[in-house]
């Protein structure tokens, strides 16, 4: 390991059946972290590899972004030879992660009580689409009927418009990052009592977490939350303002931004009207504000208001699109950009910094060819060899 980021896991043994984006992503956390991952995939491989234009090295560009770190391996589970290589990683291994559907595990025999039976000690990571019980347990599940299904599609969009799926794949990542935390924590448990545990995520409890703040409120005062675009449920003014040339977005979540807005746009007797006086009184004329700030910001560029608005610690921002992300300064002085040494496409890396240092991307993702030989290796490797460090060493090669 070269840096603090990257040995946090060292010396953790993780087995991942990961397919498409939840359960790699998991994976993916832990392999940033400094933890040795295998992934197990069908002979038919990972349905992500597919997911392209564009392709690295005859692979979707966005599994090598979801699979980096790991050493993949083509096992067939009910193959007799194959399966021989799963139990005995699985023998070795501190955690096991997967993200098939209820059902489909207790088939072939490698469900939480089977595989915990033998190894007490072994971190089981169970992700699903619906959760593993319930009258919709065995459903497939997939981003946006998730989305929508959890009430994330309510809340996205405008009212004009209707729904909108959010872009960023929302649950499927969230669950991987869940699944990620929940291991983390029963790592630190199993360190006091040795025991392993049961890790359960779905999809569906990472998108109500998403808009648990709006079911609070609904809780409470039962009113169903509306669109509002860029707006905020709890906060006025707030949202995407449309200046000269480009739109700006301008976000006051206290009194006192209010105040410094109302100072920037000249317009200080704002703050004294008792009809904008406080969040609440904005809120209940939102309408409104929002056409007092959007006739002010209308008469300048973005750029004018961007340095009116920072002179006034105003919060603002432009709404930059990905070729702005790539050449942006701070995105740069972050170094959140990484590519692994091993490669020469750049990633976006762990959000995440230990002293200082950035979680390296060490590997780039195996290919399918590289992990059927893989699996040919790991048979030949004698019963006494740890399997884990001789597959990462490249023994044994055949």
């Amino acid at each position: 390991m070269t840096n603090s980021a990257s040995a946090l896991l060292e010396g953790v043994k993780v087995v991942e059946l990961g397919q498409s984006v939840a359960g790699p992503w998991a994976g993916t956390i832990m392999a940033d972290l400094g933890a040795t991952v295998i992934k197990i995939e069908a002979p038919t491989g990972d349905s992500a590899r597919g997911w392209g234009p564009p392709f690295i090295q005859g692979d979707a560009a966005v599994y090598h972004f979801m699979n980096r770190n790991k050493l993949a391996m083509v096992l067939d589970l009910k193959d007799i030879e194959d399966r021989a290589v799963f139990d005995r990683l699985i023998s070795e291994a501190d955690v096991f992660v997967h993200n098939m559907r209820p059902g489909s595990v207790e088939k072939l025999e490698i469900d939480a009580m089977t595989l915990r039976v033998a190894r007490p000690s072994l971190i089981y990571g169970d992700m699903t689409a619906f959760g593993s019980s319930g009258p919709m347990a065995g459903r497939p599940g997939y981003e946006m009927a998730l989305q929508a299904y959890g009430g994330i599609m309510s809340i996205t969009g405008t009212e004009e418009g209707g729904p909108v799926r959010a872009g960023p794949s929302l649950n499927d990542f969230g669950t991987g990052m869940w699944t990620a935390i929940g291991v983390l924590a029963a790592l630190v448990r199993r360190g006091i009592s040795g025991e392993g545990c049961v890790i359960e995520t779905s999809l569906l409890e990472t998108a109500v977490n998403w808009v648990g703040l709006q079911m609070t409120n609904f809780v409470l005062d039962g009113k169903v939350p509306v669109r509002l675009g860029a707006g905020h449920v709890l906060v006025c003014p707030y949202g995407a303002y449309q200046t000269s040339d480009q739109p700006i977005i301008i976000a006051t979540g206290s009194d006192a931004l209010f105040g410094r807005l109302a100072e920037a746009l000249e317009h200080p007797e704002w703050v004294d009207d008792p009809n904008y006086k406080t969040m609440a009184d904005r809120l209940a004329r939102r309408g409104e504000v929002d056409s007092m700030v959007q006739a002010e910001v209308i008469k300048n560029s973005r750029d004018y208001w961007m340095d009116r608005l920072t002179e006034h610690e105003v919060p603002c921002t432009p709404i930059q699109d990905l070729a702005d992300l790539v050449d942006d300064p701070q995105i740069s002085a972050i170094g959140l950009m990484t590519t692994p040494l091993d490669g020469e496409v750049p990633f976006v890396g762990l959000p995440l910094s230990v002293n200082g240092a950035r979680p390296e991307m060490r590997t780039s993702a195996t290919t399918l060819d590289s992990a059927q030989k893989t699996a040919r290796r790991a048979a030949s490797v004698p019963e006494e060899d740890n399997l884990f460090q001789a597959l990462f060493e490249g023994r044994f090669a055949k």
